[in-house]
């Protein structure tokens, strides 16, 4: 499975699903539609991995019987990698309304790394001895799923938020590394001062996808997510040969984050702050600083300056997360060899 690399997890302390909307109120009973917008965050620390699958999110009304999907796929997350941001996972439109309850699907399994420590058995389990409470983790075979209480009042060409906190304090984790390892979590929701204030600390918006009409002379490009299409603008961001980054991202069409100052859910536009590229290959011609990864095609890759997990030998595999080129090599933040 390919990995998304993610750092610092306190015990799950703080996953965020923010829920943005657009629509017309009164229970789901209007036509009118608008636009939710689901984010993923985190605030961990001590695992380097936590990687799972949320297969589904939902809003609902439990009087009415209203709802509306707002996660079209399922997406494969390494939550740890998300400490200072909020990662954009779907726009998605849903009739206009009052809801009271989020139910979050998610596969059973789940990857997680401490001090080396690699346990690719893991299961979620029922939060403790699957007690009927609401707001926790319910499991019945492959899947799991939580309903969360709280209102969320879709509003006619209005922003509402919803934030929902995977408690890391309620996370527990037995077994680690043997054959019977179980993980249980609890959430809660979290108010908008939460959000602001994670946001004053740093946190960014960002959106992961793949690039197209790359603009160079007007530094723009769009990136698409999903059925997704944002125009982002990348002339604030001061990164060594970005102008190279992006063709090499586009002519590949690999996986690109853009952190954004801003994100216009109005017009979809994104300001970029910060780029990255995810490339994945066979490591070759190693030495202390630079290495080749073949893939298609081949690249040099500077690594002096990366953070390096794993033990990066010839013939390994290896994802890469790019940021720059000098003229002759692709310049990388983080290495991660594949186990």
């Amino acid at each position: 499975m390919k990995k998304l690399h993610l750092l610092n997890w306190l015990f799950f302390s703080s996953l965020l699903l923010i829920l943005i909307g657009c629509g017309g109120g009164g229970g789901g009973t209007t036509t009118e539609s608008g636009t939710v917008a689901l984010f993923v965050t985190d605030n961990l620390e001590d695992y380097d991995h936590v990687i799972t699958t949320i297969t589904g999110v939902e809003i609902l009304h439990t009087g009415s019987g209203a709802s509306c999907s707002i996660l079209s796929e399922a997406v494969t997350l390494d939550i740890a990698e998300l400490s200072s941001e909020f990662l954009l996972l779907d726009l998605t439109s849903c009739a206009a309304g009052q809801f009271n309850r989020i139910r979050v699907e998610m596969s059973s399994t789940v990857e997680l790394t401490l001090n080396e420590i690699t346990d690719e058995e893991c299961t979620f389990t029922s939060y403790k001895d699957n007690e009927n409470k609401p707001n926790v983790l319910q499991c019945n075979g492959d899947t799991c799923s939580m309903e969360i209480n709280g209102m969320v009042n879709v509003v006619v060409r209005q922003n509402t938020s919803l934030v929902l906190d995977f408690d890391l304090k309620e996370f527990e984790v037995e077994n680690l590394g043997e054959p019977e390892c179980t993980v249980t979590m609890k959430v809660e929701p979290l108010n908008a001062n939460d959000i602001d204030d994670k946001k004053n600390k740093g946190n960014k918006e960002s959106i992961k996808g793949v690039i197209s009409d790359l603009d160079s002379t007007n530094q723009t490009f769009t990136l698409t997510k999903n059925k997704n299409i944002f125009t982002v603008l990348y002339s604030d961001v001061n990164q060594e040969g970005i102008d190279d980054l992006l063709t090499f991202a586009q002519d590949n069409q690999l996986k690109t984050k853009v952190r954004c100052s801003a994100i216009d859910l109005t017009s979809n536009e994104c300001t970029a702050s910060e780029i990255y590229v995810q490339v994945e290959g066979t490591v070759s011609n190693l030495t202390a600083s630079t290495l080749k990864l073949t893939f298609n095609p081949e690249i040099s890759v500077d690594y002096t300056n990366a953070e390096v997990e794993g033990t990066l030998v010839d013939s390994a595999r290896t994802e890469v997360k790019l940021f720059g080129f000098d003229g002759t090599s692709y310049l990388a933040q983080e290495v991660e060899v594949e186990s």
